[in-house]
């Protein structure tokens, strides 16, 4: 097996763009301060978890430090695939391409989003809020995002209500294989802590 570990460290930069359900806030929402967030990816391309790290520095002359810190164990054509979330905007997951551009109608709005309502996006998926739940301290918003596109296909995301996150704190995407559902891609936000100063 080969391990890799990949880190970029920038100083007062605009982040790159995630993508929708990538990039939920932008760097003006974080404090001053230290924002440390903890990701766990786990893919079926990939038999070990992976780790992303990212911590948002704000300071006190107005600009920000971002530093992401990626690990990952495979095989090296396993790990040809490492990195996905630098500049992405899609999820390939299983041979298919999910698009969260439409899901971005969706985010100016998530503090009034409500459980049980649905929400028709543009191209035509729609966004199904199902419940509340706190993901590593932080309350969010839990929904279904549909593409007519891709019916065999469903995407669990988490939009964080209160406090700012880098990326959305769930991503989970299932592929139907008869009337079974298989997850195939899943990013979930296992830590958070801020210190401000």
């Amino acid at each position: 097996m080969t391990r890799c570990k990949v880190a970029l460290l920038a100083v007062s930069i605009v982040i790159l763009a995630f993508g929708a359900a990538y990039g939920q806030n932008e760097l003006s929402d974080f404090p001053v301060g230290t924002t440390e967030m903890t990701y766990r990816i786990t893919t079926t391309d990939l038999p070990d978890p992976q780790t992303l790290e990212l911590t948002v520095t704000g300071l006190p002359d107005g600009r920000y430090r971002v530093r992401m810190t990626a690990e990952s164990t495979g095989t090296p054509d396993q790990l040809s695939l490492f990195g996905f979330l630098f500049g992405m905007t899609t999820v390939r997951s299983g041979g298919t391409d999910i698009d969260f551009g439409p899901i971005s109608a969706l985010l100016s709005h998530r503090d009034v989003l409500a459980v049980g309502e649905d929400y028709v996006l543009p191209g035509g998926g729609s966004f199904h809020a199902t419940a509340e739940q706190d993901i590593a301290g932080i309350p969010c918003l839990i929904g279904t995002y549909t593409d007519p596109d891709h019916p065999d296909t469903r995407t669990t995301l988490a939009f964080s209500r209160e406090k700012p996150v880098f990326i959305a704190p769930l991503i989970k995407v299932e592929e139907r294989h008869g009337s079974d559902w298989e997850v195939t891609f899943l990013l979930e936000l296992t830590s958070y802590s801020v210190t401000e100063g």
